[in-house]
This record gives C-alpha cells, sequence and structure tokens, in this order.
C-alpha cells in the first residue's frame, strides 16, 4: 500500500481546486458571478468568493455529500449553526419513532 505522507487531499471535501470549483457554482447560480445571497431566510448577507461557505441541505452527518443539488450558498455564521440543529432535529425524530 502506497504512503501518501499528507501529500493526498482524499477528505470529503475534495481538494482545495474542488471547493474553488463549488463556490464558484454557487455564485453563478445563485447569483451574478461575483456575488450571491445568503440562502437562510431573513439574512441579507451578500457573499463573495471569500466570504461565502457552502452549505450543505442534507448534512454530512445524515448522508448529504457535496454534490451540485445537495449545496447552498450560506454565510458562515448561519452554515455553522444549521448543521448540529438538522442532526439533533432528525435524532428526535428517530427516538420518537422508535419509542412509539
Amino acid at each position: 500500500m502506497p504512503v501518501t505522507r499528507g501529500t493526498s487531499n482524499s477528505n470529503a471535501r475534495g481538494s482545495s481546486e474542488d471547493r474553488r470549483r463549488r463556490r464558484r457554482f454557487l455564485l453563478e447560480t445563485y447569483g451574478d458571478g461575483t456575488t450571491a445571497p445568503c440562502s437562510f431566510e431573513g439574512c441579507t448577507e451578500l457573499l463573495t468568493e471569500e466570504t461565502i461557505t457552502v452549505d450543505r441541505i442534507i448534512p454530512g452527518a445524515l448522508g448529504g455529500r457535496y454534490t451540485r443539488d445537495n449545496i447552498r450558498p450560506a454565510c458562515g455564521p448561519h452554515n455553522f449553526s444549521d448543521g448540529a440543529t438538522k442532526v439533533k432535529e432528525q435524532v428526535r425524530k428517530m427516538r420518537s419513532e422508535i419509542s412509539v
């Protein structure tokens, strides 16, 4: 088995070029190519390539992947607070189904 010694970036997010491509895709799809609004209701943040974060609609903990049909633009504060909330809601739902 070959040793990569840190030269391979094969995590779920992909390479740095993959991440740049996703950010550009979101700016072009949801905005004008250089800016896009945060996708969270009530947020007025206008995002650029430097400030945009990629939010997975179905979180990674629930099997969501970084595919074009599962990503949307988000500002940092919304993206970082959203994932844990979705997972907690799903766990509550699964527990309630088990106890019924």
